[in-house]
C-alpha cells in the first residue's frame, strides 16, 4: 500500500460523518458536564479508530468503491460531453466501445480484489475518454484534408510553375518561386495528414476489435491475469495519442 493510499484511508476515516459526530459529541458532553473525562474517552476512541479503522479490509473496500464510483462518474460526464460534438458515425463507434468496456468491467469488478485488479479496471475505464480523443482527432484531420481538396496544392504548383517558366522579370520570378515552395510544403503537409488519418483509424479499429475479442474471451472464462495482460496490450496501442495530436498542429 502506497503512502498516498494510506493517507487517503486515514483521511476518510477521520472525516467520516459518524467519527466527527462522536468526536464532537464527546467534546460537547465534556463541556456540559464540566468534566474532561468524556473528552478524554472520545480522544482515546478516536485514536483507536484511526489506528484500526483504515486497516480494516471492509473499510478499505468501501473507500475504494466510493472513489471508483466518483471517478467513473467524472469519466462518464467527460465522455458524454465530448460525444455531443462528434459526428453520428464516431458517436456510434464511441457508444459501442463504451458498452464493451462497461460489460467487461461489470463482469470483472466482482472478482477484483487486489490493487493490481483495480488498476487494471481503471486503465480499462480510461480507454473511453482516450477513444473519444481519437475520434475527435480523426474528425479534425479529416476536415483538414477535405479543406485541402477545395484548393489542391498540386494544381497550384502546376499553375505557378507554368507562370514561372513564362515570366522574364526576375522579381516576379522570385515571388513565383516562393509561392511554389509554399505550395510544395502544403503538399508535404497533406501527405503527413493523410498518414496521420490512417494511423488514427488503425488505432480506432484495433481498440474496437480488441475489446470485442475481450468480451468474447471473458464469456469463455478468461482469467484475471489474462484479462490484465489483454487490457495492457490495448492501452499500449493508444499511448502515443499526445504525439499524434501534436502532429496535426505541427
Amino acid at each position: 500500500m502506497t503512502t498516498d493510499t494510506a493517507d487517503r484511508y486515514l483521511a476518510t476515516a477521520f472525516y467520516s460523518q459518524y467519527n466527527l459526530i462522536l468526536l464532537g459529541g464527546s467534546a460537547l458532553f465534556s463541556l456540559a458536564s464540566a468534566s474532561p473525562v468524556p473528552l478524554a474517552l472520545g480522544c482515546a476512541a478516536e485514536l483507536l479508530w484511526l489506528g484500526v479503522g483504515p486497516r480494516l479490509p471492509v473499510f478499505k473496500k468501501r473507500v475504494d468503491a466510493t472513489l471508483d464510483g466518483e471517478r467513473r462518474a467524472l469519466l462518464e460526464d467527460e465522455v458524454m460531453a465530448g460525444m455531443r460534438s462528434l459526428s453520428p458515425q464516431h458517436s456510434s463507434r464511441l457508444l459501442g466501445v463504451t458498452q464493451s468496456i462497461s460489460w467487461i468491467t461489470l463482469r470483472a469488478d466482482t472478482a477484483a480484489t487486489s490493487p493490481e485488479d483495480r488498476e487494471m479496471l481503471l486503465d480499462l475505464e480510461e480507454l473511453r475518454p482516450v477513444f473519444l480523443r481519437l475520434c475527435q482527432l480523426h474528425e479534425r484531420v479529416t476536415q483538414r484534408l477535405e479543406e485541402v481538396k477545395l484548393s489542391p496544392p498540386e494544381q497550384e504548383v502546376a499553375d505557378l510553375s507554368r507562370a514561372y517558366a513564362a515570366e522574364k522579370d526576375l522579381g516576379v520570378r522570385f515571388t513565383l518561386h516562393q509561392g511554389i515552395k509554399a505550395a510544395q510544403k502544403r503538399i508535404e503537409q497533406q501527405v503527413r495528414w493523410a498518414e496521420l488519418q490512417r494511423q488514427v483509424e488503425q488505432k480506432l479499429t484495433i481498440v474496437e476489435q480488441a475489446l470485442s475479442h475481450l468480451v468474447g474471451q471473458q464469456q469463455l472464462g478468461l482469467s484475471g491475469s489474462d484479462l490484465n495482460r489483454e487490457v495492457q496490450g490495448i492501452v499500449a496501442h493508444v499511448v502515443m495519442l499526445p504525439a499524434l495530436e501534436a502532429e496535426l498542429d505541427a
